[in-house]
């Protein structure tokens, strides 16, 4: 019966790792398409072209998001469109670049200033990102909830409370 409850126990906290594990993923790529998105409007104001702008991008983002600016930087290199490039990004970043992809689709396609569209972007990336981080925030009373039941509660019982006790029954024996 043990045996079964600590299979049981390391199953739920393998899937548990994985599933925030996830999760923190999406979080740090929607983080770091904001960070490109602010330095991609850096660039552009710079003076670069929107296109040259793009392939300067991969030098100043992050790991994890520099090897596919990379790609994408090569593939301008050697020709390929930038529609089909910019495509290409939205399909391997997924949903968290949607936005980007479209105002630089966009500006390309209907001749719009790409700059006032990615400064707005920008600002509206990063007020999702405070509500992210504002409702992180309220959820750690809950969080630290468990960890004050388990690790401060006993020990206030046994370094505070139990002394006391003992000491007033030791009381009581003295005065019988």
């Amino acid at each position: 019966m043990t045996v079964l409850f600590l299979a049981a126990s390391i199953i739920a906290y393998v899937r548990f790792r994985s599933t925030r594990r996830t999760r923190n993923a999406r979080v740090i790529t929607a983080t770091q398409v904001c960070d490109a998105t602010d330095m991609l409007g850096v660039l552009l104001l710079s003076g670069l072209s929107t296109a040259q702008a793009f392939q300067q991008l991969n030098l100043y983002v992050n790991e994890p998001a520099r090897t596919v600016f990379f790609d994408c930087s090569q593939l301008l290199t050697h020709g390929s469109r930038f529609q089909d490039v910019v495509r290409q990004l939205q399909i391997t970043l997924g949903s968290s670049a949607f936005a980007l992809c479209e105002a630089l689709l966009a500006s390309e396609r209907d001749g719009l200033a790409v700059g006032p569209m990615l400064e707005r972007l920008s600002t509206v990336s990063r007020q999702q990102r405070r509500q992210q981080l504002d409702a992180a925030a309220r959820q750690l009373p809950v969080r630290m909830a468990i960890p004050l039941v388990v690790c401060v509660l006993p020990s206030f019982v046994l370094l505070g409370v139990v002394p006391l006790f003992v000491g007033s029954l030791s009381g009581l024996g003295a005065h019988m």
